[in-house]
């Protein structure tokens, strides 16, 4: 099994080499960039490319991205986000324009997965926003190359469930599309090692953090209710080939920070990690 940690952790922070050079440091050489500027400038071809370039001179590469789900980290509470499934043909291509840029940027840099959200809100999924998301999924695959395979993500809202993200996905071949499992997101919604038993050979990437099973907080694993020697039981049983990609939240920020920097959070998870990796050797 692949480990891969997410920029998910640095969003408020660019790419610079502070940052990039904490993944060597606690034994991550994949990376899934979290592409909502500014901290990963997809449409800035020297910006992104100069990112590219110092993950590659830190010996890590870049194996995932996450598709844009805002046009700015600096002012997302106020933005309207991205939506793949939105009724507004206008405001469905925006968001189809922008997945794509940050795709075939991943595309032209080696190639890999890119997540997808399926709706924002969620609210009235079938039929209208059912259909949009599979145009959107459809005009993407058109334009961006091959070596690019698009994970569909469960998330904690109707249109999330594992079932419905199966109901998209077995529509496509699997060389194209399949299933992101938010292990945080399935513990919240149902059951985290059945969620990954349900997506079975469908499954290609992972993203991992824990919670208290009633919000979606990014914890370290271990530090929340999610059975992690089950989940780990279940992903050998369902012969999980892909990325297990940490996605943690910045805890270092606010007026009662839970941490005193990034060290000590990325010093927790690779200790949990291990445990974790020990136990199912």
């Amino acid at each position: 099994m692949k480990i891969s940690l997410s920029t998910h952790l640095f969003v408020f922070h660019d790419l610079d080499d502070g940052i990039i050079s904490l993944f060597p440091r606690y034994g991550f050489d994949l990376a899934e960039l979290w592409a909502m500027p500014p901290h990963f400038p997809y449409r800035d071809a020297r910006a992104s490319d100069a990112v590219g370039k110092r993950l590659a001179e830190h010996g890590v590469r870049p194996a995932s991205l996450h598709a844009p789900l805002y046009p700015d980290v600096r002012t997302y509470k106020k933005d309207r986000w991205y939506s793949l499934s939105s009724v507004e043909e206008a405001h469905r291509l925006e968001s189809v324009d922008a997945t794509a840029a940050a795709s075939n940027w991943l595309a032209r840099n080696g190639g890999g997965t890119v997540v997808l959200h399926t709706s924002f809100p969620s609210e009235q999924w079938y039929p209208h926003r059912f259909g949009a998301f599979l145009s959107s999924l459809n005009e993407l695959i058109d334009a961006v190359p091959g070596n690019i395979r698009f994970a569909v993500e469960n998330t904690p809202v109707d249109s999330g469930q594992v079932g419905v993200i199966l109901d998209i996905v077995d529509r496509y071949p699997a060389d194209r599309v399949g299933v992101c499992l938010d292990l945080g997101h399935a513990n919240i919604q149902e059951n985290a090692p059945a969620a990954v038993r349900s997506a079975g050979p469908r499954l290609i990437h992972v993203h991992a953090s824990d919670n208290s099973a009633a919000h979606d907080e990014h914890l370290v694993p271990g530090r929340g209710s999610i059975p992690w020697e089950d989940v780990f039981a279940a992903l050998r049983e369902v012969g999980f080939p892909g990325a297990f990609t940490v996605e943690l939240r910045d805890y270092t920020r606010g007026d009662a920070p839970g941490y005193g920097g990034f060290d000590q959070i990325l010093a927790e998870c690779r200790s949990a990690l291990d445990r974790l990796l020990r136990g199912t050797a």
